[in-house]
């Protein structure tokens, strides 16, 4: 009997201690992807390329390459599975390169050198044969997977890996392979040359290097030598890119770093500015406007020039910022006015003898006009 009552009374104890902890459990699922294959034929050959959407995001874009370069693919896909995004993969039996037949010929190439002709050139001559109609496969190829991007990213993230001093943030510095490559570079002396950012974008760079000392390089778009690399492809075209590069095997760093670069692509993402494409017609002058520069209506600072990029000897490109509450018309007029006494400072007038249509940002480039003295 005094068993029956001390069990009774242990009963009414603990069950509402293990009712009240069985409450609070909460599960939190992953974004699973919804997976596209494409069979492409690149001469006799058959190559399976790979989509992933996790989520509804399209906008931020990561792309591996090179399909032995696996700890990146693991890393994004740790960011993908809890944030959403894009993926595109190239699947190549874990090999960097690709190999393909062609008329009963063999050949070869980097999958990161195919965004150009010349760079699809010099890398079927470095893998041992070329020919005309190689060429043009490759290029044909290059284009479908560039049509695999969703229109308007507002990044892409490049994923890959490197071998221990094959490509490094050394490869940059003055006197080496690289050094024309690099408008600016940051070199933390404490972390590992090989784990490294390569951007298109100044603002990017800023915050990785000088914020978080990640070693990272900002590509010199304009100078860069154009060997068909991915990155070189978004410098010409005003795309927003980041690589994101450590040694293979390397998960933890790896996972660190990108989680960093996501971290500050979504803070600009988010930020209160709208982001235009431009070109500035020279006219016969040599004009190069400074980054940072203001953008006036009046005397009200409506924006900013986020990037300059010389693109040949008659246009300059790169991007504006303008905050969201001045969005841009069709109606709207740019001038970079022009004095020998004075900085350069860019206008934005608004013509009311116009119908003036809203500009969409991943399509519309804004021109530029130089006036002369103010």
């Amino acid at each position: 009997m005094q068993r029956l009552v001390l069990s009774s009374i242990l009963s009414f104890i603990l069950l509402p201690v293990i009712a009240q902890t069985s409450v609070h459990t909460i599960i939190t699922r992953p974004f699973l992807p919804k997976e596209t294959t494409i069979s492409y034929k690149l001469g006799e050959r058959v190559l399976q390329l790979k989509t992933f959407q996790y989520g509804n995001t399209k906008d931020l874009v990561y792309i591996n390459l090179h399909d032995d370069e696996m700890t990146s693919v693991n890393g994004a896909k740790k960011l993908l599975e809890k944030y959403g995004g894009f993926l595109i993969k190239i699947e190549n039996y874990r090999v960097r390169n690709i190999k393909f037949k062609l008329e009963d010929k063999n050949y070869a190439f980097d999958p990161n050198r195919m965004f150009s002709r010349q760079g699809i050139i010099q890398s079927l001559i470095l893998h041992g044969r070329i020919s005309d109609k190689a060429v043009e496969e490759v290029e044909k190829f290059a284009n479908r997977v560039l049509q695999l991007i969703p229109g308007g990213p507002s990044c892409i993230v490049a994923l890959h890996n490197n071998s221990n001093g094959s490509y490094s943030i050394n490869s940059y510095l003055p006197g080496n392979l690289r050094e024309k490559d690099a408008k600016q570079l940051y070199k933390n002396t404490e972390q590992d040359p090989d784990d490294i950012f390569l951007t298109t974008d100044s603002v990017l760079y800023k915050q990785l290097a000088e914020e978080k000392k990640f070693n990272t390089i900002l590509q010199d778009n304009a100078n860069a030598k154009k060997d068909g690399s991915l990155s070189i492809y978004c410098g010409e075209k005003n795309i927003r890119y980041i690589n994101c590069e450590t040694e293979h095997g390397k998960q933890e760093q790896y996972d660190e770093m990108i989680a960093s670069a996501f971290d500050h692509i979504i803070q600009q993402k988010n930020s209160n500015t709208i982001s235009y494409n431009y070109r500035l017609v020279q006219a016969g002058g040599h004009y190069s406007p400074k980054t940072n520069t203001d953008i006036l209506f009046g005397e009200k600072k409506i924006g900013m020039i986020a990037s300059v990029t010389k693109d040949s000897s008659s246009f300059i490109t790169g991007k504006l910022e303008m905050n969201k509450d001045f969005p841009l018309y069709s109606n709207t007029d740019f001038f970079l006015f022009i004095s020998s006494g004075n900085t350069p400072h860019l206008e934005a007038r608004i013509d009311p003898t116009r119908n003036g249509k809203r500009l969409d940002p991943a399509t519309s480039t804004i021109s530029i006009s130089v006036k002369g003295v103010k």
